[in-house]
C-alpha cells in the first residue's frame, strides 16, 4: 500500500486547491488503495501565530499590494529564505512529525518553504532518502525560492513556466510539464456557449476594498445583457457591504461555494484576481479571464500567462475598463470572447491530476 505525504499551507487558496487535486487522483488512480496524509505544518505550531500570518496575507494582498510586493522581491533573493531557516525550527519539527508520523514512500509539497526544512532535515539525517516533489502553484514569472533549494523534481504547469526554470538553470531532467492538479469534478465540464438568449453571465471575485466591489458592479450593471454572480468566499465583511448597496443590480450573491466547477463552466466571464489555482481552474472550464485585482509578485506571471497566450485581459486601473472589455469582446458576434475561448481550448489539461498522481506513483522506490 504506497504511502504519500502532501505538504501544503493556508496562505492563498491555491496550494490548498492543487494538495486536494492530488489526493483526489490518488485515491482514484489507486482505488482507494493509498495511505494519504495532506497535512499544513503550520497548524502544528504556534495557532496563535498560525493564525496571525494568514490573516496577515489575507490583509497585505486585499488592502496593501504593494507592500506585499516589496516582500514578495525580498524573498526571490538567495540566501533570505535558506537564512530564516534557524527561526522556523517549530515548523521544521512539525514536518519531521509527519515524517515520522506516515513514514511516507514519497513527499509533494505545494508550498516552497517546506523544500528547504527538509533539505536542513536531510543534512543531519543523511539516510531519510525519501523522494520530494514540488509541485510550484504559480505560472510564467515565479519567485526562485519555489526551486532555488534542491529536491527531487519540479511539477510546473505549463511550458512557460518550465522554460523559467531551465533558464536558470535548472536540470531538465528534474522539470515536468504535467498541468496545475485541479479537483476530478474539472474533468468533464462543458465550457458555457454563446447564449442563444443574448443574456451573458459572470462571475465576480471581489478583491481590494468593498467600495471597489460595489463601484465594479455600477459599472457592469450598465451592461444591460449581462448577469453577474458575485462570490465573496470567507470576505464576510465585502458579503454584507454588498447586501447593504443591493448589489449585484442583476444576478446573485453568494458566499463560500463548494460548486466552483460548475458555476464556471456555466458562466461566460471570470472577473477577479489572478490566483494560480483560480487561473488553472478557468483554463480547465474554458472561461475568459478578466483580472480586476493585481496582487503584485506572485500573480504578475500568472496575469502574463493570460495576456500571452490570449485567454482574456487585464482589466485594472479603474471599473470603467472592465466595463469597456466585456463590451468590446462581445461587439462584432462576441468576436474576441470566441477568440479567448479557442485559446482556451488548446490549453486545457484536464487529467494533470491524474498524470501528477501517476507520476507521484511511478517514483515510490
Amino acid at each position: 500500500m504506497p504511502k504519500i505525504l502532501i505538504l501544503t499551507a493556508s496562505m492563498g487558496e491555491g496550494h490548498n486547491t492543487a494538495a486536494r487535486g492530488i489526493k483526489e487522483a490518488l485515491i482514484s488512480e489507486t482505488n482507494g488503495a493509498a495511505e494519504i496524509l495532506v497535512a499544513d505544518p503550520y497548524t502544528r505550531t504556534n495557532p496563535f501565530f498560525n493564525k496571525l500570518v494568514q490573516d496577515g496575507y489575507a490583509i497585505a494582498i486585499n488592502r496593501y499590494p504593494r507592500a506585499w510586493k516589496v516582500v514578495f522581491e525580498v524573498l526571490t533573493h538567495k540566501g533570505v529564505v535558506e537564512g530564516m531557516e534557524g527561526m522556523m525550527s517549530a515548523l521544521k519539527n512539525a514536518v519531521r512529525s509527519l515524517i515520522d508520523e506516515l513514514d511516507p514512500d514519497v513527499i509533494v509539497s505545494t508550498y516552497p518553504v517546506f523544500s528547504f526544512l527538509i533539505a536542513g532535515i536531510r543534512k543531519k539525517e543523511p539516510n531519510l532518502r525519501v523522494p520530494l516533489f514540488t509541485v510550484i502553484t504559480d505560472s510564467t514569472s515565479i519567485n526562485s525560492a519555489w526551486y532555488r533549494c534542491g529536491c527531487d523534481g519540479f511539477i510546473v504547469a505549463d511550458d512557460l513556466t518550465a522554460k523559467v526554470l531551465l533558464n536558470d538553470g535548472v536540470a531538465p531532467d528534474k522539470v515536468h510539464v504535467l498541468g496545475f492538479p485541479l479537483g476530478i469534478a474539472f474533468e468533464n465540464l462543458e465550457p458555457a456557449k454563446a447564449p442563444t438568449n443574448g443574456r451573458w453571465k459572470a462571475i465576480f471575485f471581489p478583491g481590494g476594498k468593498s467600495s471597489l466591489a460595489i463601484e465594479t458592479l455600477e459599472r457592469l450593471a450598465e451592461i444591460e445583457n449581462l448577469d453577474v454572480t458575485v462570490i465573496t468566499g470567507k470576505r464576510q465583511g465585502v458579503h454584507r457591504a454588498l447586501q447593504a448597496a443591493k448589489m449585484p443590480v442583476r444576478g446573485e450573491l453568494v458566499g463560500w461555494t463548494s460548486e466552483m466547477p460548475r458555476l464556471m463552466s456555466e458562466h461566460h466571464f471570470f472577473i477577479g484576481k489572478a490566483g494560480g489555482a483560480t487561473v488553472q481552474e478557468a483554463i480547465a472550464a474554458q472561461i475568459p479571464f478578466l483580472v480586476s485585482h493585481v496582487v503584485p509578485g506572485q500573480e504578475e506571471g500568472n496575469i502574463s500567462l493570460i495576456e500571452q497566450m490570449g485567454l482574456g485581459a487585464l482589466a485594472t486601473g479603474n471599473t470603467y475598463r472592465i466595463r469597456d472589455l466585456i463590451r468590446g469582446a462581445l461587439a462584432n458576434d462576441a468576436a474576441i470572447w470566441r477568440s479567448w475561448k479557442t485559446n482556451l481550448s488548446t490549453l486545457k489539461k484536464p487529467s494533470a491530476s491524474r498524470a501528477i498522481a501517476n507520476f507521484l506513483l511511478k517514483h515510490i522506490p
